[in-house]
């Protein structure tokens, strides 16, 4: 609650504690109790209290510069010389908020290490140089201490504890961010209805193909019809009758018929129509 930058700058001590107590109860275990904001500031300030002895006592580890020992190493050693305080005497009880609170501003022990004492004793002496210059002083005999002058505010380990970020930075930001997602989620929709007119463009594109198909087989049916009643009787010439014939023996092969060619355009109906109004079916004939 204390750490966003745009809220946790502009609100009052009430208005804080009643936004922890709400989101508290929101999002809290079913195996939880229930706390007022009053229960939650005493938690608090218990958990601020042997956080801070925590870190007071991974300090006085650090001040003793082991050698080769690790965060772990380290953790574990402080945890044991917090055991031979009185009000510690069970060990530290937090290690499930550890991780969330050990960096906070809040919740440090304000005690310097040694190689922080050792870096303001330097800044004090530079900064006295500075007021009362001689002519040893006045220009650095080496770039270490001129390079060193500048790392002064680093901490332990390499890692400075940054502030957060300003109220107008965090804004900007999150309005930047805003305007990202809105900008990916608009290309997204745009992207989909492209999809949408491709895919219609094709369906209506096969649509029309098949229809022309379609379209080119009726009008090869009726021009095969057409030939198909061609009366070769009426053909006085038999260069035309010949290739009438074969077109309708062509014709006939490739819709299933292979009846052998009739001898004349009266036979050849027939073949095709069959009997009708024959005797065969008992119907008069014409």
């Amino acid at each position: 609650m204390t750490q966003d930058p745009i809220i946790g700058t502009n609100q009052s001590l009430e208005q804080l504690w009643a936004r922890v107590e709400e989101k508290y109860n929101l999002t809290r275990d079913k195996s939880w109790v229930e706390r007022s904001a009053l229960s939650l500031q005493c938690r608090i300030q218990t958990i601020e209290k042997a956080v801070k002895k925590l870190n007071g006592c991974i300090r006085q580890v650090e001040n003793l510069n082991p050698s080769g020992a690790s965060d772990q190493d380290i953790m574990n050693r402080a945890k044991r010389m917090l055991l031979d305080d009185p009000n510690y005497k069970k060990g530290f009880k937090f290690d499930h908020v550890w991780h969330i609170v050990r960096n906070f501003e809040k919740f440090k022990d304000n005690v310097m290490t040694s190689k922080q004492i050792s870096r303001k004793h330097a800044f004090d002496y530079l900064s006295s140089e500075s007021k009362n210059p001689t002519p040893e002083s006045q220009a650095p005999e080496s770039p270490e201490l001129s390079q060193f002058s500048f790392n002064l505010n680093d901490s332990v380990g390499g890692s400075p504890s940054e502030r957060p970020i300003g109220q107008k930075k965090a804004k900007l930001k999150k309005k930047m961010d805003d305007e990202v997602t809105t900008s990916l989620s608009r290309l997204k929709d745009d992207n989909s209805k492209i999809m949408e007119m491709l895919e219609k463009t094709n369906a209506d594109r096969q649509m029309f193909i098949e229809m022309q198909s379609k379209n080119l087989a009726f009008q090869q049916m009726k021009y095969e019809d057409k030939i198909l009643m061609r009366d070769l009787n009426s053909i006085t010439d038999p260069n035309i009758r010949a290739c009438i014939q074969a077109q309708q023996q062509e014709i006939l092969q490739k819709r299933g018929h292979f009846q052998q060619p009739p001898p004349s355009g009266s036979n050849m109906f027939n073949d095709i129509f069959g009997n009708i109004g024959g005797s065969g079916d008992n119907i008069p004939d014409y």
